[in-house]
């Protein structure tokens, strides 16, 4: 289950709103939830990047999620 919710699929969200509630509510553990649609796009590519480099910075590790049924 996840535990962050980005909002990136809200398009009255600005991009850096949308990266200070990533920041602020993430910490070690977190699984944060990004769209992959047209309508995420803006705020995905102004907030995924910063994300991946800010906690990269801090010596967190990110990894792929599979999910078997």
């Amino acid at each position: 289950m996840w535990s962050v919710l980005s909002g990136d699929f809200d398009a009255k969200l600005s991009p850096e709103k949308c990266l200070r509630n990533v920041l602020q509510h993430t910490g070690p553990g977190s699984i944060v939830v990004f769209h992959d649609s047209e309508k995420a796009l803006e705020r995905l590519q102004y907030t995924l990047p910063k994300v991946l480099a800010f906690f990269s910075e801090r010596g967190f590790v990110f990894e792929k999620l599979t999910v078997t049924v």
